[in-house]
């Protein structure tokens, strides 16, 4: 018997099930088993070995693509700037004068600040980027969250900032998502920015979701809520929301800068 043989080719087909989902996010067993002409069985110990080395996630009859672990925020904010400022400027249309918002943390979320028209609203956010972004516009209100300094993501977190949240009622919030998937909903890489989303979500009238088209169908660390507390995605059109069909949203599309394809935007 040739075990090295076999070795080899098992290493060689689990390489290719992460090559497929990381380019079709997701995959059935029975598809995976016709592909590679195996049995099921066979798929699923493939699955499992993945999932025990952190590189899937097993989800019933198939699997799921892992988010990568996040990058230093500074590189963040150069990667994919280009779709980021084109989901950020079209999410920024949003905004009526008079409005009252949150902005959270995430750098596509910054481009809102950046890119927004209005003259006068009521801003509230837990970003340092997005109230240097806002600092310099006499008649806007800024209100800038306390809490701890997460580092990370260059944010404030914590039951400080839940708290104070807790104080406000907001028309729009505009929120970056790490991961959307339909079963598991919206997650993010770490319970603190998980935890202030959710309040976020819980004092405001409408959520405009902002995600590229590699956040959809993966599935990161902390829950923040279903699918279904987004009201409004703002996506580009390489996005495949076919998952998402029946829900009651509101799906913007924007052009895909060329860049896209070649860098995703995270977070």
């Amino acid at each position: 018997m040739n075990r090295g043989g076999d070795r080899l080719f098992t290493d060689e087909r689990r390489a290719h099930i992460l090559q497929i989902l990381e380019q079709e996010h997701r995959a059935s067993v029975t598809d995976l088993a016709v592909r590679f002409h195996v049995s099921e069985d066979t798929v699923r110990r493939d699955l499992h070995e993945l999932e025990v080395r952190g590189q899937i996630l097993k989800t019933h009859g198939g699997a799921l693509r892992h988010t990568a672990p996040p990058v230093p925020y500074e590189r963040r904010l150069v990667q994919a700037f280009e779709l980021k400022e084109a989901l950020g400027r079209r999410a920024a249309e949003m905004v009526q004068e008079g409005d009252s918002l949150i902005i959270d943390g995430a750098t596509t979320a910054v481009w809102v600040a950046r890119t927004l028209h209005v003259t006068h609203a009521k801003v509230l956010t837990n970003s340092l980027e997005v109230a240097a972004a806002l600092s310099g516009s006499p008649d806007i209100e800024l209100t800038v969250l306390g809490g701890r300094w997460d580092s990370l993501h260059r944010q404030l977190v914590g039951q400080t900032t839940i708290d104070q949240i807790a104080h406000y009622r907001v028309d729009k919030l505009f929120l970056g998502m790490g991961a959307l998937d339909r079963k598991n909903g919206l997650t993010e890489h770490t319970e603190g920015d998980a935890a202030v989303k959710r309040a976020m979500i819980s004092v405001a009238q409408q959520v405009i979701g902002l995600a590229d088209h590699s956040k959809l169908g993966t599935v990161s660390f902390a829950c923040v809520g279903p699918a279904s507390v987004v009201d409004v995605l703002v996506t580009d059109e390489l996005a495949d929301c076919t998952p998402f069909e029946g829900l009651d949203w509101e799906v913007i599309r924007v052009a895909s800068p060329k860049s896209a394809t070649r860098s995703n935007a995270d977070r």
